[in-house]
């Protein structure tokens, strides 16, 4: 879908940020005690997952404040700095960071929305269809290679994807596409990517534009026992292994989201610092415009 690479592919997402100082109040369980925090992006204030404070407010230390907004309980910590800080661990860096030392929560807020403007961008002239997706990341047994799939009738080359059918889970469909594309079921371990993403695209194949949400996952295969694919599976693809770097320069050819996908998994790229639909936010759920978030959410905190 794109051939750019994953630079240009983040730019395209990563427009100008816009800033607006705020405090917010957390309530302390089983204390009268408020914490005010300064927050200087408030459409991210139901990404919040802990809240660092000074040394000379360390009596705090052993409690949990109270998010106002959702009242999920949120981890006070303290650390050497001068004032309180709220963590929003997927979209800052350094919270980011952070949250990854302690093993502190990551709570995505803003879903990139990638738009292809190639030969597969959206038709005026066809119906769209939504599509919940899936997306692996398939590491060898015993080497640092990964599966990719080869494409017969197509000049596709990316990871394992599919749908998630009606009833299935996400997960439950990723072990799904696993089998039925590769044959493989040993799984050692299974781990759900922090971060969805949202792919707008016309399906040439199917006739129709698609807007597709994406879960991504790692897996990592336990030996290489594996059953035979089916007949109408072997025609359409092939299987490959390639390193991370070799991969790299594979996906350039129209996948770059996926090269995205594998840095995240790598730690080369860490928090989503870029715009795009605001997702697990309630009152800005399904919103796209950050101006129009920022003012709806501080003039909602404002009437609290």
């Amino acid at each position: 879908m794109w051939r750019n690479d994953v630079k240009d592919f983040m730019n395209k997402i990563k427009p100008n940020i816009l800033y607006k100082d705020i405090e917010i109040s957390f309530n302390i369980k089983d204390s009268e005690y408020k914490l005010k925090v300064k927050l200087n992006r408030p459409d991210l204030i139901y990404g919040i997952t802990y809240i660092l404070i000074p040394k000379s407010i360390e009596n705090l230390s052993s409690k949990v404040a109270i998010h106002p907004l959702t009242n999920e309980e949120i981890p006070i910590i303290v650390e050497v700095i001068n004032e309180p800080k709220a963590g929003i661990p997927a979209h800052i860096e350094e919270d980011y960071l952070y949250a990854k030392r302690k093993k502190l929560p990551i709570k995505q807020v803003i879903m990139p929305i990638n738009a292809s403007l190639d030969e597969n961008k959206p038709r005026e002239d066809k119906e769209w269809k939504y599509r919940e997706n899936v997306v692996l990341i398939v590491k060898h047994w015993s080497e640092e290679k990964y599966l990719y799939i080869k494409y017969k009738h197509q000049k596709w080359q990316c990871f394992i994807s599919g749908g998630v059918d009606e009833g299935e889970t996400p997960c439950v469909a990723a072990i799904r596409e696993l089998r039925e594309e590769s044959g493989y079921t040993s799984i050692k371990n299974i781990e759900e990517l922090p971060f969805k993403m949202a792919n707008v695209f016309y399906a040439a194949h199917k006739g129709v534009n698609r807007y597709s949400t994406v879960t991504s996952y790692y897996i990592e295969l336990a030996n290489d026992i594996k059953d035979i694919i089916s007949v109408e599976e072997q025609d359409e693809h092939e299987l490959k292994w390639a390193t991370k770097e070799e991969l790299y320069e594979i996906l350039k050819n129209g996948f770059t989201d996926q090269i995205w996908l594998l840095k995240q998994q790598s730690n080369e790229i860490n928090a989503y610092t870029g715009q795009g639909k605001y997702i697990n936010s309630d009152i800005l759920n399904d919103m796209e415009n950050q101006e129009d978030a920022l003012n709806k959410i501080c003039k909602y905190i404002e009437e609290l």
